[in-house]
C-alpha cells in the first residue's frame, strides 16, 4: 500500500527523474525508508505516477524497475481519471510499453473516466504501422472491440473522427458493429463526413442509410458542409444523399452553408445543387438570415453580390439587415 505523499519538492525531482529514464532517486528513497513505495509519489493535478509516466514515454527500464521491485499489483494504478499506466501507452502509441505492462498482467479493460478502454485511445491517435500493432495486440489479448463509452461512442465512431483505415478494417474483419448510434443518434457517417474521412465513409456507408438522421435531425450531407467539405458534400451526392433534407430546426442544407462563414460552401450549394437563394425556414430565415446571425460577414457579403433580398421579413418582421446591425452593436 502507498505510504502518505511525500512532499511536493522530492516527488517534483523524482518524477522529473523518471521523464529522463532516471530512477535513481527513487533508489535512494527505497534505501531511507523500505516501507516507501512509489505510487505514493504523484503529480498533483493529474494523479499520475512514475508508471504513468514511464509508460507514456516509453522508459521501458523505468517499467521494469517499478515492477519487478515493488508488488506486480500496481501495474493498474490509477490517476485523477482512472487512467491506468496502458491506458497512457495505448494513447500514445507506445507499443513496447503496452507489450510490457501486458505481460505484466495489466488489465486490457480497465476502464477511465467516461468509460474509455485502452483500445479507445489507441485509436485516438493513428500511426498506421504502431498503432494497428497496438490494436492488434490488445484485440489478442480480449479487448471488447464493440464496448461503448458514456456518451455511445465505440471504436468505429472515434475511427470515423480520426481516419483510421487500416485500423477500422482490422477491426470489422474481428467482429466491429459499424452501426451504432451515439447517445445524440449520430452514426460513424456524421462523423466521418463533419471531419472529411471519405474512406471512412465509403467503408461504413455500405452498412448505413445515406440520409439517416442524429437526434438534431442532421444528416451526413448536413455535416459535410457543417465541417466546411466540399468534397465530401459532393461525394455525398454522388452517392444518393438527399438535398432536400431539413433538420430539427427546418435547417436545409443552404440555411447551414450560410451559417459558415465560407464562400465555397455557399457557392457549392447555389451554384451546383440549384438552392433559390431566397428561400425560407420555417422562422422565414433566409440564408441571408442565417449569415446574418451568426455575423459571417464574407458570406453576407457574397449572397448579397449575388442577389438575396435585403428587404425580405422573417416571422418575427425582421430583416437580415436588422440581426446583422444587432450582432454587431
Amino acid at each position: 500500500m502507498p505510504i502518505e505523499t511525500l512532499s511536493k519538492k522530492p516527488s517534483k525531482k523524482i518524477l522529473t527523474d523518471i521523464q529522463h529514464c532516471d530512477f535513481s532517486s527513487l533508489q535512494a528513497l527505497k534505501v531511507k525508508d523500505p516501507h516507501f513505495h512509489w505510487s505514493s509519489v504523484i503529480y498533483e493535478k493529474t494523479g499520475d505516477t512514475a508508471l504513468h509516466v514511464a509508460a507514456r514515454l516509453g522508459h521501458l527500464t523505468v517499467i521494469d524497475y517499478l515492477l519487478e521491485e515493488y508488488a506486480p499489483q500496481t501495474v493498474d494504478v490509477r490517476n485523477q481519471n482512472d487512467k491506468t499506466p496502458l491506458h497512457e501507452a495505448a494513447q500514445f502509441g507506445q507499443w513496447e510499453s503496452v507489450v510490457k505492462l501486458l505481460s505484466y498482467g495489466a488489465e486490457v479493460n480497465a476502464l477511465r473516466r467516461g468509460d474509455w478502454t485502452p483500445l479507445m485511445l489507441a485509436c485516438t491517435k493513428i500511426q498506421p504501422v504502431i498503432n494497428l500493432k497496438i490494436v492488434k495486440l490488445l484485440v489478442e489479448k480480449g479487448a471488447y472491440i464493440n464496448m461503448p463509452n458514456k456518451d455511445g461512442w465505440t471504436c468505429v465512431h472515434i475511427l470515423a473522427r480520426e481516419g483510421g483505415v487500416d485500423v477500422l478494417h482490422y477491426l470489422i474483419n474481428q467482429g466491429l458493429n459499424v452501426c451504432p448510434k451515439t447517445k445524440n443518434g449520430r452514426t460513424a457517417l456524421h462523423i466521418a463526413a463533419l471531419h472529411g474521412n471519405i474512406e471512412i465513409l465509403d467503408m461504413v456507408l455500405e452498412h448505413l442509410d445515406i440520409n439517416s438522421k442524429d437526434s438534431c435531425g442532421n444528416t451526413a450531407l448536413h455535416e459535410g458542409l457543417l465541417g466546411q467539405h466540399v468534397h465530401v458534400a459532393k461525394h455525398l451526392v454522388s452517392r444518393g444523399a438527399s438535398t432536400d433534407c431539413r433538420n430539427n430546426s427546418d435547417f436545409s442544407v443552404l440555411h447551414l452553408a450560410a451559417s459558415q462563414n465560407n464562400c465555397e460552401v455557399m457557392d457549392y450549394v447555389l451554384r451546383e445543387l440549384s438552392f433559390e437563394i431566397n428561400c425560407q425556414n420555417s422562422n422565414g430565415w433566409s440564408a441571408l438570415h442565417c449569415a446574418a446571425r451568426k455575423r459571417n460577414e464574407k458570406v453576407f457579403c457574397y449572397l448579397k453580390n449575388m442577389g438575396a433580398d435585403l428587404a425580405l421579413k422573417d416571422r418575427f418582421g425582421r430583416t437580415a439587415l436588422d440581426y446583422f446591425t444587432e450582432v454587431k452593436a
